[in-house]
């Protein structure tokens, strides 16, 4: 019961901090505001209460206790202008601990660059990624504990800034409703980063919501998912998703992202045979933006 009450009280904190930091100031390393997985985005990113494999590396570490086999997850984005993510987790439980590692990459072509007088000045590149280790468990009751932490690096052409950052996260299943889960999420929790002598600030982010599991009979099983997520230079969003799967083969899901700038609705199909995943989902971008493809392929070891 004392670590319930630590842990909890701290994840308060956490959330009082994020909520009262200062909307509308701007931030750097966008990509970790980007999401990861294919299934997340067919749901709408409504994930908090969702999650429970190697993504709850980035969504919500708490859900990693709710796996007791190692899992392997690869997903590739490819989005617009160009632009490439890759996320790559591996989760092991280890007593009542359930660890994981991961990688999250954003990539682009070389761009062009100019002087202030409009001289070109030779191609750059863009990059940035965030690396390092979760741990969830289970701690009381149905209630689920995690976190983070995670080194970030931004290169623009020769140029580079570092940080350090964390996540803390919860999850808790009600056992008077079956099915019905809630989450709760704080993420991007650092100090400033600096290129040169110029200091951002990184994308913090709270998320919190609830999901609900119903099976259909015929062998068919309704997810329902709803989210809200304030990230503090974009305000407050509403995140929904409903999937549906038939005798764990065969899923479809579509979802809404509220409160983001380029993407609303996506949809998508995810295949289960045996001890493998195989997500797709598709995400129409704002007007000349592009469209969004994801793949993610999940392998039970």
């Amino acid at each position: 019961m004392q670590r319930l009450r630590i842990g909890v009280l701290l994840l308060i904190g956490l959330l009082s901090a994020g909520l009262g930091s200062g909307a509308g100031a701007a931030t750097g390393l966008a990509f970790l505001k980007n999401g990861v997985d294919a299934r997340a985005s067919l749901l709408g990113q409504a994930m908090s209460s969702v999650v429970g494999d190697a993504s709850a590396c980035y969504w919500n570490p708490a859900g990693l206790a709710r796996r007791d086999t190692p899992q392997l997850l690869l997903s590739h984005t490819e989005g617009f202008a160009d632009l490439r993510q890759e996320y790559l987790a591996a989760l092991q439980p280890a007593g009542p601990f359930t660890f994981g590692l991961f990688f999250n990459g954003l990539w682009t072509d070389n761009l062009e660059g100019f002087d202030r007088a409009g001289n070109a000045t030779g191609s750059f590149g863009v990059s940035s990624f965030a690396a390092g280790v979760s741990a969830g468990r289970e701690v009381y009751g149905g209630l689920l504990l995690g976190a983070t932490g995670k080194y970030l690096r931004e290169d623009i052409g020769v140029y580079s800034a570092t940080g350090y950052a964390f996540d803390a996260g919860l999850q808790w299943r009600c056992r008077r409703m079956e099915g019905l889960q809630f989450g709760l999420t704080v993420q991007n929790v650092g100090s400033d980063m600096k290129f040169l002598v110029e200091e951002f600030s990184l994308p913090l982010a709270v998320q919190g919501g609830v999901s609900w599991r119903r099976p259909t009979g015929a062998g068919g099983r309704l997810l329902v998912a709803a989210d809200l997520r304030h990230v503090q230079d974009e305000g407050t969003g509403l995140l929904v998703g409903v999937e549906y799967g038939y005798r764990e083969m065969l899923s479809l899901g579509v979802g809404y992202q509220g409160g983001h700038e380029l993407r609303d609705v996506g949809f998508g199909i995810g295949a289960h045979p045996g001890r493998v995943d195989l997500h797709w989902a598709y995400m129409p971008m704002a007007e000349e933006m592009g469209d969004e493809h994801r793949v993610s392929l999940r392998v039970d070891l």
